[in-house]
C-alpha cells in the first residue's frame, strides 16, 4: 500500500482525531480473519502485522525498565526523564501508526493487528492512554489443533508441535488479554464462535464499539466477501495486504468443532485438564471424558491404553466394595 513521505511533525496531524485500535489474541484464534472483516468498512484502515511493540520497540521498553529497576550506571535513563522517555515512545510508535493511517486518509479508525501485542498492552496504554483493544478468543481445542498443523508447515519455526506448550500459551495469552478490561473501558471481547455462528451481528457490534456505525446488511456483505473459500483463493478486492502468500494452512477450515476429529481423546483430555478453569469461565464446555481419563492424560509417561486399564480396575474395585 503506497503512501506519501511522512515527517514527524506531519504524523501528529495525520493521527489527530483518529481512534487507535489494537486487535489482539492468542495465535490461530482468527485475528487475521477479523482484521479482514473490519477492513471492509470505509472507516477502518489497517495493514499487515507490524509487531511494533512486541518486537520492533521491545529493546526500548525492556532496557528502560531494567535500567530503572537496577540503577544502571549508564544508559539513556541518565539523560531522559520518564516524561521525555514516554514522548520518545509516542513519537516512534506514532510515526508508524500514522503511516498506516495514510493508506486511507478518510478512515476514522487505525487498526493495528498483531496478536502478540496481548503481552504488552500495559506498555501500549502507557504510551496511548486512549487506545482501544479488541480481544478475539477461540476455543483452546481449536487453537491447539490449528497450531499443530501450522507447526508442520509455514509456522515450524514459531509454533511447537506439542500439545502442552501450545495449551499453556493459550491460557497465558487469553488471561493477559482479559486483564485489559481492568485497566481501560476501551475493551471489547468477541469470540471466533460468535463470528462463525452470527458473523454480521457480531461484526456490527465490534464496529459500533470502535465508534463506526454500520448496518446489518453492510456487515452481511463484509462477511460474504471474506468467506474462507475466497481468502484461501486470494480473492479479496482491495485487501489491506497481499493475499497471494496466503494458503490453505493459513485459513484452514473455518469451523468451530474440527478439533473433534483432529485431536485424539487423550489430547482433548490434556487440553481440558490444563485449560479447564478458563474454559469454564468462557463457556467452553468440556467433552464427556471421565475425570480419571483426564487426569491420566496429563501424565505424559502413561499411555492412553494404561489409562483405560486403570479406569476399568477402578470401576471393578468400586463395584466390589459397593461404591457405585
Amino acid at each position: 500500500m503506497a503512501s506519501a513521505t511522512l515527517t514527524q511533525a506531519q504524523s501528529e496531524d495525520v493521527l489527530r482525531g483518529k481512534k487507535l485500535v489494537f486487535l489482539v489474541g492468542a495465535p490461530r484464534s482468527g485475528t487475521t480473519w477479523l482484521q479482514l472483516l473490519l477492513s471492509r468498512s470505509p472507516s477502518v484502515v489497517t495493514v499487515i502485522e507490524t509487531h511494533l511493540f512486541n518486537l520492533f520497540m521491545r529493546s526500548m521498553l525492556e532496557q528502560w525498565k531494567y535500567d530503572r529497576s537496577t540503577g544502571a550506571l549508564m544508559g539513556v535513563t541518565h539523560l531522559l526523564s520518564e516524561e521525555e522517555y514516554r514522548t520518545l515512545l509516542r513519537s516512534v510508535s506514532g510515526f508508524v501508526l500514522a503511516k498506516i493511517a495514510q493508506g486511507k486518509p478518510s478512515a476514522t479508525v487505525v487498526l493495528e493487528k498483531t496478536p502478540d501485542h496481548v503481552k504488552c498492552w500495559r506498555e501500549i496504554l502507557d504510551v496511548w492512554p486512549d487506545a482501544h483493544f479488541i480481544h478475539l478468543i477461540r476455543d483452546p481445542r481449536s487453537v491447539v489443533a490449528s497450531l499443530r498443523v501450522a507447526s508442520k508447515s509455514w509456522g515450524w519455526q514459531v509454533f511447537p508441535p506439542r500439545i502442552s506448550p501450545n495449551c499453556e500459551r493459550w491460557v497465558s495469552d487469553v488471561t493477559n488479554g482479559r486483564q485489559i478490561s481492568s485497566a481501560t473501558d476501551n475493551y471489547q471481547e468477541v469470540t471466533f464462535e460468535e463470528l462463525i455462528s452470527d458473523g454480521p451481528a457480531a461484526l456490527m457490534r465490534v464496529l459500533a464499539g470502535m465508534g463506526v456505525q454500520s448496518s446489518l446488511d453492510q456487515c452481511r456483505e463484509y462477511v460474504d466477501e471474506c468467506r474462507f473459500e475466497n481468502l484461501k483463493a486470494g480473492k479479496l478486492d482491495n485487501a489491506p495486504f497481499p493475499m497471494t502468500n496466503r494458503n490453505e494452512a493459513n485459513y484452514r477450515i473455518g469451523k468451530t468443532d474440527s478439533w473433534r476429529v483432529e485431536l485424539s481423546k487423550r489430547e482433548i483430555a490434556l487440553i481440558e485438564r490444563r485449560a479447564g478453569p478458563l474454559m469454564s469461565e468462557l463457556g467452553y464446555a468440556p467433552t464427556k471424558v471421565s475425570k480419571v481419563m483426564s487426569t491420566f492424560a496429563g501424565m505424559g509417561w502413561i499411555t492412553w491404553e494404561v489409562a483405560r486399564a486403570a479406569k476399568w480396575r477402578l470401576r471393578r474395585f468400586a463395584e466390589r466394595h459397593g461404591l457405585v
